[in-house]
């Protein structure tokens, strides 16, 4: 009889779906693959719409990395209910290591993408002598910096210089991944606001911990960061649903997830065009709560940054406009190359839900029974105002360069929470092929940024 059960549980995974995306991600792979040998130009990497990854060293640590990686997802998963929610946060850090320890060794996976291409913010950060006078003149010396230094506000390097004036590269890696990893309990503490039962908050943590995107970009780098102030962003919003009303401490999360998410990316305009989506979706309700709760907010921020230039010398606007124009010297892409503007959107897009995987993909668009994403009203005010957002901040052209997988991390939670209702033997299936996809992904290549 059980062998029947798992059978018709296996038989109702919408498994049309899931081949139907690997099928059009392989067609659309290929073509834009044949064009580019035959000398055509779409502005986009070979492996579409993968827009970084270098085969992996097949070190033999790497495979019992990846294997130690697989079966921790197996055993917490199927004793979630029975685990207490702190062991299952260190679960959820241990499998962010031994995902990225499939590299090969702790260097591999630690310090290498902080050093080994040169061109990282770390490269800058080496070369600061005195972080005043370098806050003070970042955007007259932008065009002199490396890339990632100059499409970024300063304070990323200045945390790289912070930290290594007082340590050494190890902790800076061990620094980054710590903050990283606080994305744990606050998305935990999102999911119990909205309302999640207990063991599916168990089994979103571990999801969370696995899905491709978080468990390759968690480690070192700045978009972990950036995710982990985005929940503190997201955190006031649960809590605001959850109480049904605004309060102070609601307001702090939301003000100070805005804040240093721009403090460390020009990403962090996302947030703002959140708080647009989200304020006029209540005032065509009549409701005008959320429309003062943004404008104080946007207020607050240019108060913040009007304090820094005073104190610093350094013009956060200016910069903005200045790498603006460095990743896009020729202007508005559309305008003087229309084709590679198409093509870079569907890279943008099909790269993140290449890394949120096949499963989720199966179930977010399937019509099946017990996949049902869109029945709840709070999370579907969150996740359409951040995708409205989003797609803003796409059609403007942002990400031209791809790699949305890592910059847009910050996006994984408003998917996920769509979660909060389908079948158990459906999120079952999908946590299990998502941890598969990881594992393979992992063992194939790195996808240093």
């Amino acid at each position: 009889m059980g062998e029947k059960l798992q059978w018709a549980t296996l038989k109702n995974f919408p498994w049309m779906v899931f081949f139907v995306a690997i099928f059009i991600w392989i067609a659309i792979a290929g073509a834009n693959y044949y064009y580019q040998l035959q000398g055509g130009f779409t502005g986009t990497g070979l492996l579409f719409p993968i827009s970084v990854i270098y085969p992996n060293q097949f070190l033999w640590s790497g495979f019992v990395f990846a294997f130690l990686f697989l079966l921790t997802g197996i055993f917490a998963f199927r004793y979630s209910e029975k685990l207490n929610v702190y062991l299952l946060f260190l679960i959820a850090i241990v499998l962010v290591v031994f995902g990225n320890l499939s590299q090969g060794n702790f260097d591999i996976a630690f310090l290498q993408p902080f050093y080994l291409k040169g061109r990282q913010y770390y490269t800058d950060a080496i070369n600061i002598t005195d972080g005043t006078i370098w806050l003070r003149d970042f955007t007259k010396n932008l065009e002199n910096f490396q890339l990632h230094t100059r499409t970024h506000p300063p304070f990323v390097t200045l945390l790289h210089h912070w930290i290594l004036q007082i340590s050494n590269l190890e902790m800076l890696a061990i620094s980054f991944f710590a903050i990283g990893c606080l994305s744990f309990p606050i998305f935990y503490k999102i999911l119990d606001y909205l309302g999640f039962e207990e063991l599916r908050k168990k089994w979103m943590l571990l999801l969370f911990a696995v899905i491709p995107s978080v468990n390759i970009y968690l480690l070192v780098s700045i978009d972990s960061l950036v995710l982990t102030s985005t929940l503190i962003f997201l955190l006031g919003f649960a809590r605001i649903f959850h109480q049904n009303k605004i309060d102070v401490w609601s307001f702090l999360f939301i003000f100070s997830g805005l804040l240093l998410t721009n403090l460390i990316t020009f990403s962090g305009l996302f947030l703002f065009a959140f708080l647009g989506c989200f304020s006029f979706y209540f005032l065509l309700k009549g409701k005008w709560n959320f429309v003062w709760l943004s404008v104080m907010n946007t207020v607050l921020f240019v108060l913040s940054f009007l304090l820094i230039y005073a104190t610093t010398g350094y013009n956060h606007l200016e910069t903005f406009l200045q790498a603006s124009h460095s990743e896009n010297p020729d202007g508005f892409r559309l305008f003087h190359q229309p084709f590679i503007y198409f093509v870079t959107r569907m890279e943008d897009i099909g790269e993140i839900f290449l890394f949120l995987s096949f499963g989720f993909l199966a179930v977010f668009f399937s019509k099946k029974s017990g996949t049902e994403v869109f029945e709840n009203p709070k999370i579907n005010i969150l996740f359409f105002s951040a995708i409205s957002a989003l797609s803003a901040m796409l059609l403007t052209g942002a990400y031209g360069t791809g790699e949305t997988a890592r910059a847009c991390l910050f996006l994984v939670p408003y998917f996920l929470i769509l979660l909060k209702d389908i079948n158990s033997n459906q999120f079952k299936i999908l946590f299990f092929l998502c941890l598969f996809q990881t594992f393979g992904m992992q063992m194939i290549g790195n996808f240093y940024w």
